[in-house]
């Protein structure tokens, strides 16, 4: 038998924290409205309640989950959750959404590591007390604090902080919700600064060393299995196999349905330059946070690094300056992709100027509250285990350069691995396939992706197909369709049907921004893939200057075709 019920502070009493005499019913009463004192009193489980008072159903949103540290912790949380220094908890961020995509609260947990996962907490897919109940597990809660906070807009709202004890003694897990002051009203008794202060959040600025298997390393892995200690090309090496290889696991997992891909891309080198780094990475943040905040699926984003056309190098070009030169720059456009801190500021203008362009509200709405929502989902140091947030783990990919012949060049194995990206792309959509191309992509174990020009027919499919995954790798073959004229309609499906008589896992991706109209195009993609029981694997996005001579990229015709896929998808 399942037992919930709610403990608050015995009269008198000095809450967690330090809250002064009042304790939280004290607190509760303060507010003006009945609907937000039940809410705040409740002896149940949040979400059921907050359906009733908005009469509908509400989703969970991950914004992201992270491992810590206890001594990262203020004492307001390591001593109701009864932790040492070097306990590790998972702090997660989420929040409570209607169909409007409109969000109802926002959450934020701590969680004691061990019994979190013993428990099932951890499951980002599981509401927590849905997952106690459904284990059977007896709890009870804790009350601290309830009063007001600040709503991501900045308008004063209400909360309440609690731990959830499994039995009598043992804490689970400290929760603090914040509710959307249009639907619960936040009136109150006069509010000083002592009402609006609860530390509770983690000291980031003590963030822990990366977790194993984040980190990085140069060289090649001669402790692994499937590099057997050799390199792919005498290309810098700027990836780990591991990388590539979790890359694959992601897009095999979109060829399933179960994520979906952004892949970014560039026909100019002016919108490759490094002046526009951090603008790409800001707009692969705002599409991956609005498609995750819409379609509640895992985020792969994937992005283009500055390449030049020049063929393939011997080890000693890299010795002259140019060699040098060029190393540095990928690496250092590779190393700021991958952990500079999020532009955070920059995504919210771009949000919020996309979301000016639409007069539709929920499409307004929808950027507004992505925009809001981003300082929550980026909060986390650098440094943390990211798992399946609105800012998913980061990867870049390059166009692949022609391989001269070398005779003196060891023999490359299925076990080899080129070293300078995880995805080998190769991308031009008017691109014949050479055999250069073809013979190394096929050559290494790096996930490959395609783009296919309009001509591309389904004999072009099979050979791609049998060529460059003969095992049938699930996540290895990406083919990304040129959608553009009348022609793609009758073409698409026919393209993912020549796969599919082959029996190899594709993942389809869609590139509609240079069709005469995209939304059209996009709207084409979805349904052939509904109509073949193909999986929407992801959004190919070009995303250039606004001018010839200007610098800025034109990054809401980007996120136009974000909201258009979203809209497709929702429809289908």
């Amino acid at each position: 038998m399942t037992i919930t019920r709610s403990d608050p502070e015995p009269p008198g009493d000095s809450s967690v924290g330090g809250s002064g005499p009042r304790t939280a019913m004290q607190q509760i009463a303060r507010f003006g409205h009945p609907i937000t004192r039940r809410l705040l009193a409740t002896d149940g489980f949040t979400q059921p309640r907050l359906e009733a008072i908005l009469g509908t159903d509400l989703q969970v949103r991950v914004l992201r989950q992270d491992e810590l540290v206890a001594e990262q912790l203020p004492a307001t949380v390591s001593e109701a959750l009864r932790l040492a220094g070097p306990d590790r908890v998972i702090v997660r961020r989420s929040c409570l959404i209607n169909a409007d995509m409109v969000t109802a609260s926002v959450n934020y947990v701590v969680a004691v590591s061990g019994p979190a996962t013993a428990a099932g907490t951890d499951d980002l897919h599981v509401p927590i007390g849905r997952g106690l109940v459904s284990r059977g597990l007896s709890q009870r809660r804790l009350v601290l604090r309830a009063g007001v906070t600040r709503w991501p807009d900045g308008r004063l709202c209400a909360f309440k902080a609690y731990v959830i004890m499994l039995g009598e003694h043992q804490p689970l897990c400290y929760i603090r919700e914040i509710f959307n002051p249009s639907f619960v009203p936040p009136e109150h008794a006069a509010v000083s600064d002592e009402d609006l202060s609860w530390a509770d959040e983690p000291d980031y600025s003590r963030s822990q060393p990366a977790h194993p298997s984040t980190v990085r390393r140069g060289g090649c892995d001669a402790e692994s299995p499937r590099t057997d200690g050799q390199c792919s090309r005498p290309l810098p090496v700027l990836v780990h196999p591991r990388e590539s290889d979790s890359l694959t696991t992601d897009l095999a997992a979109a060829a399933r349905g179960q994520a979906f891909v952004v892949h970014l891309s560039a026909r100019t080198s002016a919108a490759l330059d490094a002046a526009t780094l951090p603008a790409r990475r800001a707009l692969a943040i705002c599409a991956a946070a609005v498609l995750k905040h819409g379609l509640d699926l895992p985020i792969v984003t994937i992005g283009q690094l500055h390449t030049n056309s020049e063929p393939c190098r011997t080890p000693t070009d890299f010795e002259t300056s140019a060699g040098d030169q060029e190393y540095h720059r990928a690496a250092a456009q590779l190393e700021y992709w991958r952990v500079a801190n999020p532009p955070i500021a920059l995504c919210t203008q771009m949000l919020r100027g996309a979301a000016d362009r639409y007069q539709a509200s929920v499409v307004r709405d929808l950027l507004i509250e992505v925009a809001a929502m981003l300082p929550i989902a980026a909060s986390a140091p650098t440094a943390s285990r990211e798992l399946y947030s609105s800012i998913a783990p980061l990867h870049i990919s390059r166009t692949v350069r022609s391989c001269e012949s070398d005779a003196t060049r060891p023999q490359l194995t299925r076990h080899e691995w080129d070293r300078s990206t995880q995805l080998l792309w190769i991308g031009d959509r008017n691109h014949e396939f050479t055999s250069q191309h073809l013979s190394f992509a096929a050559r290494v174990r790096n996930p490959l992706a395609v783009t296919l020009g309009p001509t591309a027919t389904p004999d072009d499919v099979e050979f791609l197909c049998r060529y460059l995954n003969p095992i049938r790798r699930p996540g290895r073959l990406t083919l990304i369709p040129a959608l553009s004229g009348t022609r793609t309609a009758d073409a698409l499906p026919a393209l993912f049907e020549a796969a599919t008589r082959g029996g190899t896992p594709v993942s389809w991706m869609c590139d509609p921004m240079h069709a005469d109209d995209p939304a059209a195009a996009i709207h084409t993609y979805v349904s052939a893939c509904r109509t073949t029981g193909t999986a929407p694997a992801g959004l190919h996005l070009d995303c250039e200057p606004r001018s010839r001579l200007g610098t800025g990229l034109d990054t809401g015709r980007a996120l136009h075709c974000v909201i258009t896929t979203l809209s497709a998808m929702w429809a289908s």
